[in-house]
């Protein structure tokens, strides 16, 4: 699967000041019924990224929405040119400009469009509402490129737009963020219904709410691991219903990056819902009706009642599969206990890097491993487990389960056991590699303490 994202991009040819746009804007939406908002009321949030010489502004929102409507009414209600951009697959990109009255002047495709007949775009429209050079878009359109978003990439350059790839999740703090409600109306939002609900009782159990954009709640053990519970919108078509998880995670502070700055949907390498939690801590299949009541959440934006149920629901379903292991996470050991015992592979990459080519991956804690004296015991403990479901699962005559599969496994533990211990002292037995390996994990720690310094966490931490 290739890259897709729809954005528009404001031709701000006046260039205004950001704080100039930001009134425009504000005015616009005043218009339509919305008044300013904090982040936790606000039902719209859009933000509002400038290009360098504040030309072009992409404005970009967290829901999924229709993007040449929006496009339309945004060139009709700001009066400025508009550029909808939507990229399919990396295959192709779609462009389709608007003049001031809302209205489509012109469509023009990069890369190779699905249909066989498409209309050819008109220069002289773009030449006219954005002073474009021509010669360069049709020398990018003769190019053979791997991926449209090269494509469109270098279009961005020809007009002066650097965010032409820009999404939501990755507008940095440079972006203009507004938030919107309906004037007049108190309304719950998503964010303060999670908050709400999930709030007291995660501070009983030594949580805080991080300092960030998007809602995390953590808990530091001994300054090594870090435990977080957010929850992750998923997309929707519908203007009012919503599906939701929740979403937890675990990571010492020896991975490369802890960044509570990106939303809980980038960060998903190392956040488990409750679903996968549970279908992997236990391995034996379970009752297919339980495992979709805890796969996701609805709820409809419009019902308070209905919000804060879905959350009390997905608080039940937390509290019963995700907290009790949590709360036996109190050192590395029962750390790396805990990631193998959900499903992640920790993974011993290529140690001239010590896996800084793999920055956000989950399976970049493997070298939890080389910093425990325990590792052999902790290997062969989580082998005699699986072991122990699988014997379980065989004599429950569970479809998929086999006597001779179960004797295989039990004489090859020892084998097994010295492969991964071998892989591990090749690190631990090298004193010139594991002073290197140390090195590098101290310094990542430390730098994830400054990180979670800046969120507000504090580094008195839950000690066992």
């Amino acid at each position: 699967m290739g890259r897709s994202l729809t954005s528009n991009h404001i031709y701000n040819a006046e260039k205004l000041t950001k704080a100039q746009f930001k009134k425009k804007f504000t005015d616009m939406m005043k218009a339509k019924g919305y008044t300013s908002a904090k982040a936790d009321d606000g039902e719209l949030c859009y933000a509002l990224a400038f290009s360098g010489d504040r030309s072009w502004v992409t404005v970009l929102t967290e829901e999924s929405t229709d993007t040449r409507k929006e496009a339309s009414e945004l060139a009709k209600n700001l009066g400025l040119q508009v550029l909808s951009v939507e990229l399919v697959d990396s295959d192709f990109a779609e462009l389709t400009l608007y003049e001031k009255s809302g209205a489509a002047a012109d469509t023009m495709f990069l890369g190779e469009p699905y249909f066989d007949e498409y209309p050819e775009p008109s220069p002289l429209k773009w030449q006219t509402l954005l002073n474009i050079d021509w010669a360069k878009v049709e020398e990018i359109q003769s190019k053979d490129h791997t991926f449209a978003e090269e494509a469109l990439s270098e279009f961005g350059e020809v007009i002066g737009c650097e965010n032409m790839l820009l999404e939501f999740d990755g507008a940095d703090d440079d972006a203009v963020r507004l938030y919107f409600k309906k004037a007049g109306e108190k309304k719950l939002t998503l964010n303060a219904a999670f908050k709400q609900v999930f709030g007291p009782e995660l501070e009983k159990l030594g949580f805080v709410l991080a300092k960030s954009r998007y809602t995390y709640y953590v808990r530091l053990i001994n300054k090594e691991i870090l435990e977080v519970i957010s929850f992750n919108q998923l997309d929707s078509d519908h203007a009012t219903k919503r599906v939701f998880r929740i979403e937890i995670g675990v990571a010492s502070l020896y991975r490369h990056i802890l960044d509570l700055s990106i939303s809980p949907k980038k960060n998903q390498d190392w956040l488990l819902d409750n679903h996968w939690i549970c279908s992997h801590k236990e391995q034996i299949p379970l009752d297919d009706d339980y495992l979709q009541k805890i796969i996701s959440f609805k709820c409809d934006l419009t019902d308070r009642d209905s919000m804060l149920r879905a959350f009390e629901n997905s608080l039940e379903v937390t509290k019963k599969i995700a907290i009790p292991l949590l709360d036996k996470i109190h050192n590395i050991d029962t750390c790396i206990e805990y990631l193998r015992g959900v499903g992640i592979m920790l993974k011993l990459f290529d140690s001239t890097d010590f896996g800084n080519k793999n920055p956000n991956n989950d399976s970049n804690e493997g070298y939890l491993y080389c910093i425990t004296p325990n590792y052999e015991n902790i290997i062969r403990k989580k082998l005699i487990n699986d072991l122990d479901i699988y014997k379980k699962a065989l004599d429950k005559r569970l479809d998929g389960y086999y006597e001779d599969e179960y004797h295989r496994r039990v004489e090859k533990i020892e084998t097994v056991v010295e492969k991964r211990v071998s892989q591990i002292e090749r690190i631990v037995k090298n004193e010139e590699l594991y002073a290197k390996l140390l090195s590098e994990l101290e310094k990542r720690r430390k730098n994830n303490i400054e990180r979670l310094k800046s969120y507000g966490v504090n580094m008195l931490t839950k000690e066992n």
